[in-house]
């Protein structure tokens, strides 16, 4: 399902959205599209609506079974541990929690105890996420490479990868990135066969990934396209998480993070991305 509501809209953008959705009241457009269309039509908003305003809402795999995004508003998206909150135009920006001055060491450790209390990840196993792909473009890209690392706060239980075959030959530039050739490929598995094996492996489990809106988008994409159920129930974006918890970085790359905290990157492919996220998450729920 995906809802737009929209001001000042010119009169060809209400013809090309018409094609697709239904115009239910002024403004207010709903349907039954796929992602590649969804993104399209928000593409095609977000460049002709010129000083109108416009709101997306539509059907997503997390925690609260939707996505929204804006143009042009007031209102701002926070992401709040993986749920998203809309801040209202005359609400103060929300900073990070700063102790005052004077808390001892043992009281900052009371305080960590309690914010993963309360945010249940005692007891809890997590399965941590990554895919590569051979390239950044949403529409034409393809997972090469997907990875699958199920954990809880003391062991990794159950570690899982696979290569993806491909009709095509990877660039130079995505071989060098990610250590992976055409010939690694060819002895690949087929993307719905190793799609079916993630979906058992993330059924039931809070997903954990690094920047979800690439990760989770993609494989969205093509749980939809080969007709299978997706199996995301609640996802943490732990790059959300970071950005919120830590201040004194250079950037938010995952590399930076774990090198932050002291913990060594092996080779950069899915599985091992996902071993690093795995620790880096850990010191992430320690803060």
């Amino acid at each position: 399902m995906v809802v737009i509501t929209m001001n000042n809209c010119p009169p060809k953008l209400r013809g090309d959205l018409t094609k697709w959705l239904f115009e239910i009241h002024t403004g207010v457009y709903v349907g039954q599209v796929s992602a590649k269309v969804r993104e399209m039509l928000w593409s095609r908003v977000c460049q002709n609506i010129k000083d109108g305003q416009a709101v997306m809402v539509y059907s997503f795999a997390n925690e609260q079974h939707l996505e929204f995004r804006t143009h042009n508003t007031e209102w701002k998206i926070r992401d709040f541990d993986g749920i998203k909150l809309m801040m209202h135009p005359e609400a103060p920006e929300q900073t990070e929690e700063v102790l005052p001055k004077g808390f001892s060491n043992a009281s900052r450790r009371l305080i960590a105890g309690r914010r993963k209390r309360s945010a249940g990840s005692i007891g809890q196993e997590w399965v941590f996420l990554d895919i590569e792909t051979d390239g950044l473009d949403f529409e034409r890209s393809r997972i090469i490479e997907m990875a699958a690392l199920v954990a809880d706060e003391t062991r990794i239980k159950l570690s899982w990868s696979a290569l993806i075959k491909q009709d095509k030959a990877l660039s130079p530039q995505i071989v060098e990135l990610t250590h992976i050739t055409d010939e690694m490929l060819s002895g690949g598995i087929e993307l719905g066969c190793a799609l079916k094996q993630l979906g058992d492996i993330v059924s039931g489990r809070v997903a954990v990934c690094f920047n979800k809106s690439f990760d989770i988008r993609f494989l969205e994409r093509e749980f939809e396209r080969n007709n299978l159920e997706i199996p995301f129930g609640k996802v943490i974006d732990a790059l959300a998480l970071a950005r919120k918890r830590v201040r004194d970085v250079n950037n938010y790359k995952l590399g930076s993070l774990a090198e932050y905290f002291g913990i060594s990157c092996k080779q950069h492919r899915a599985l091992s991305d996902c071993e690093t996220l795995y620790r880096v998450f850990l010191k992430l729920n320690e803060i």
